[in-house]
């Protein structure tokens, strides 16, 4: 599996090198291993740079792009609304450039999402975004379970293939 924790943490750096210090949070359900995980790692990366943990720029269990979209123009519409946003999941990602485009501040709010999507690199401004290695990830599922077949017995473990930042434009956006 793709370093979900790691990749997060990343993500959320890159925001922060920017200049951003409000960066708000959309991750999918919470019963999902990888989306507990994206959300350590946001907050690994605020605590790391010393920044405060605000639970009112945070939303969690999103799981379409249309719930995406309506808690991203939530906070974007809020009292104080944050400078980027870090969107965990594909989807959330597209409902979170939709929300900025019906706010007219795609161009104003910074955001970085986990996972590539078709078309992100179009978009204007493209989406910066944590990328997973799905060639090494699949290339790697296929040779443990060939060693499977060839009657490896080791004990189950965990393999991780690292991420990396695609920085197209969205996230390097300056805060206001």
């Amino acid at each position: 599996m793709a370093d979900n924790r790691e990749g997060a943490a990343a993500g959320v750096a890159h925001l922060i090198r920017r200049g951003h210090r409000r960066i708000g949070f959309l991750g999918d359900l919470g019963s999902i291993g990888t989306a507990r995980d994206r959300y350590e790692g946001y907050r690994d990366a605020l605590r790391q740079a010393g920044l405060p943990q605000e639970p009112r720029i945070v939303r969690r269990d999103l799981h379409t792009a249309a719930q995406a979209e309506a808690a991203a123009v939530e906070l974007l519409t809020g009292p104080e609304p944050p400078s980027a946003l870090f969107s965990a999941q594909n989807l959330v990602t597209m409902g979170s450039v939709r929300a900025l485009r019906a706010c007219a501040a795609q161009h104003t709010v910074a955001l970085a999402g986990f996972d590539d999507f078709t078309l992100a690199d179009l978009l204007e401004p493209a989406v910066t975004v944590v990328a997973q290695d799905v060639a090494a990830i699949g290339s790697l599922a296929a040779e443990i379970l060939f060693r499977r077949i060839d009657g490896d017995t080791s004990e189950p473990e965990a393999r991780i293939v690292p991420t990396r930042i695609i920085a197209r434009g969205s996230g390097e956006i300056p805060p206001g």
